[in-house]
């Protein structure tokens, strides 16, 4: 028998030459793109210690441009000098002049980190990318607010006007005409009253606080809603047996309070007037 040839394999799918490892390459390419994709949208979770993302300088959270000197130091823009806008700045931590550069890395960091909102043991569920954080805590809607209603601890998750109607259901409501001097006969141990606007529906709180001493102080807190557009203007009156005690001033609307309680004005009434009334205390409220 003569010697066996080499055996001989057929590739289909491709000519031999050039045209060949031209096909295979780009089939390659597509892969290898399609992973690299692949790999830049995938999302991972990670704990880090919330102390490694403070300035070296004042202590508060980083924000960009971030400076970084040769001893490790990093600051964030609040604490930089005047360099900042050549790239370069100096070292506040170092007690010797010492030349901090950008580090740019630490800021595609922070520039990609996403954070749950401070609030989210009271309803927020947002994740806030980590420049954000100090905006949006500023305007979360879950933030603690304050309630101007004397003695409520406070609330979350509702505007102002909601928390009212919900959290102080005992509160007493009355009809205003507008333009009109309304009578309310206060009780001596009410805090607040609601006034409705009959003409356009908008809401007021009467607050009676007892943060002055010797005394009462009425005052206008306007309950921002959808009816709630204008700037209304407004006068308190109280009546005693020496004379008539007035304030007049402007009810703008408020949303939320973000902060404790502090009306910009108040009518002040001695509480050797308020306690002469046993039951009901002449108080007068014009509102237009």
């Amino acid at each position: 028998m003569g010697s066996k040839r080499p055996r001989q394999v057929l590739i289909t799918g491709c000519s031999v030459g050039v045209k060949g490892p031209q096909v295979f390459a780009r089939r390659w390419q597509a892969e290898t793109a399609a992973t690299s994709s692949q790999h830049q949208e995938e999302k991972i979770t990670i704990t880090i210690d919330a102390n490694l993302l403070q300035c070296c300088v004042c202590s508060g959270p980083l924000t960009t441009p971030l400076f970084q000197c040769t001893k490790g130091h990093i600051s964030c823009s609040d604490c930089c000098t005047d360099g900042a806008l050549d790239d370069e700045s100096e070292c506040l931590m170092c007690r010797e002049p010492e030349t901090a550069t950008r580090c740019r890395a630490i800021e595609r960091f922070l520039a990609g980190m996403s954070v749950p909102c401070l609030f989210r043991q009271h309803g927020c569920k947002e994740m806030i990318p980590y420049g954000d954080t100090q905006a949006h805590e500023a305007s979360c809607r879950y933030a603690p607010s304050h309630c101007p209603i004397p003695g409520c601890a406070g609330y979350a998750g509702k505007s102002l006007v909601d928390h009212v109607r919900v959290g102080h259901p005992n509160v007493h409501h009355t009809s205003v005409r507008p333009d009109c001097l309304t009578p309310l006969r206060m009780r001596a141990s009410e805090q607040a009253r609601v006034l409705w606007l009959g003409s356009c529906c908008a809401k007021f709180l009467l607050v009676a606080g007892r943060d002055v001493p010797s005394g009462r102080s009425l005052s206008i807190v306007g309950l921002m809603d959808e009816q709630f557009q204008d700037e209304f203007k407004y006068r308190i009156e109280v009546v005693s047996k020496d004379g008539v005690l007035a304030l007049s001033g402007q009810a703008n609307g408020v949303e939320r309070l973000a902060r404790p309680y502090q009306a910009s004005a108040f009518l002040f009434v001695p509480n050797a007037i308020w306690d002469s009334y046993p039951e009901d205390i002449p108080v007068f409220v014009h509102l237009k």
